[in-house]
């Protein structure tokens, strides 16, 4: 049975969002990203990259030049364990996403990595990461064979470790200065959820 992210209403935030002026309101969709998207994908992630660097192994210096082509083989189908997820506004924009890889090797196949969690600057606090990691959640639980998801955090992006708590992962360890970005380190939280079929 194949499974399709489905759009999901917003209700307008004026009223929950005082102070601040909601960005994004109405319909945000979510669906798996594929070869049309690769565009949309790589201007999302250079600007995650260059606006957040200590939230990514990658770096922007590194990744900027490359051709979004590169980026296609990334989108698989759900059922494969090898996807990305992504959100878009009501216009039809891509303003967040987030990866699944299922391991290769015979032994760590029932495993999958969460990785490139982002969401654009103006879509932020908004629950579209929470949308994102509930979704690749039940996409994950009917990959025949996935057992558990991991991932890593910046330890102290304290909010985004409580979305991930809140979805179900658990801290398992911590790698210090698992990166450096301008000669800062920054620790690395490690986390799993197991999947239940």
């Amino acid at each position: 049975m194949r499974w399709r992210a489905r759009a999901r209403r917003r209700p307008d935030r004026v009223t929950a969002m005082k102070g601040r002026t909601p960005v994004v309101t109405g319909a945000v969709s979510i669906r798996p990203l594929a070869a049309a998207d690769a565009v949309a994908y790589k201007a999302l992630r250079d600007e995650a990259l260059r606006t957040a660097p200590d939230a990514f192994t990658s770096d922007y210096e590194s990744s900027v030049g490359r051709d979004a082509s590169e980026y296609v083989a990334r989108f698989g189908a759900l059922e494969s364990g090898q996807f990305f997820l992504g959100a878009f506004d009501a216009t039809g924009q891509l303003i967040g996403c987030l990866g699944c890889e299922r391991e290769q090797r015979t032994k760590q196949r029932h495993c999958a990595v969460v990785v490139g969690m982002m969401v654009a600057p103006r879509a932020q606090r908004q629950g579209i990461g929470q949308q994102l990691i509930a979704d690749c959640v039940e996409a994950a639980r009917r990959v025949p064979g996935l057992t558990q998801l991991v991932l890593t955090v910046t330890a102290s992006n304290t909010h985004v470790v409580q979305l991930y708590e809140r979805a179900g992962f658990r801290a398992w360890g911590l790698l210090p200065n698992a990166i450096v970005v301008d000669g800062v380190g920054f620790d690395k939280l490690h986390m799993v959820r197991v999947l239940h079929h």
